[in-house]
């Protein structure tokens, strides 16, 4: 057997005791974490968009069957539009944010429940099948979709990307207005 020294008894005991302390005082102290505020919502322009390209291609889709041959290529540059309008949404962290907790709670990316009007366009009606309807609503997206473009804030840092395709889409519907006309 052993013998120990009542220094190194002493020794090792102070030790285990300090360690003790140590770590009872590391259990008390408060964690203050910090926050991440969230990131603010994508541009109401660019979700009101999207919400009205839907109606629009929901609207070609019931105006297939009777309406004139061309209806399914104009119907393609609808979805188009929907994809580069989705496109640009991806780049805001809040659209993002959105996209990904209204997937879980079973609501589409502009935060509205399936069937539901979106909150930037709360009273909007889904577009009859008719091409005097699809004209009427092309009319009145290219135009809103044009005034957003020009009025789209330059302090934005993605204004180089949003105006030139909100313009381009907006031209492309009025191709569409002529085409039905």
């Amino acid at each position: 057997m052993a013998t120990i020294s009542r220094r190194a008894l002493l020794a090792t005991g102070g030790l285990i005791g300090a360690a003790g302390v140590g770590i009872g005082a590391g259990f008390t102290a408060s964690v203050h974490h910090k926050v991440a505020a969230p990131p603010p919502p994508p541009p109401a322009a660019l979700t009101s968009a999207l919400a009205a390209q839907g109606q629009l291609l929901a609207g070609y889709d019931a105006a297939l069957a009777d309406g004139p041959a061309v209806l399914p290529a104009l119907r393609a540059d609808i979805a188009e539009h929907s994809q580069a309008i989705r496109a640009l949404l991806e780049d805001y962290p809040g659209w993002r944010l959105a996209s990904e907790s209204s997937a879980a709670a079973g609501v589409d990316a502009t935060g509205a429940a399936p069937g539901q009007p979106t909150p930037s366009q709360p009273s909007a009606a889904p577009v009859a099948g008719t091409v005097a309807a699809l004209i009427t609503a092309s009319k009145r997206l290219a135009t809103s979709l044009a005034a957003a473009a020009v009025d789209w804030p330059a302090s934005d840092t993605r204004a180089q990307q949003v105006a030139p395709v909100l313009g381009s889409i907006a031209a492309c519907l009025s191709s569409h207005v002529q085409v039905l006309s």
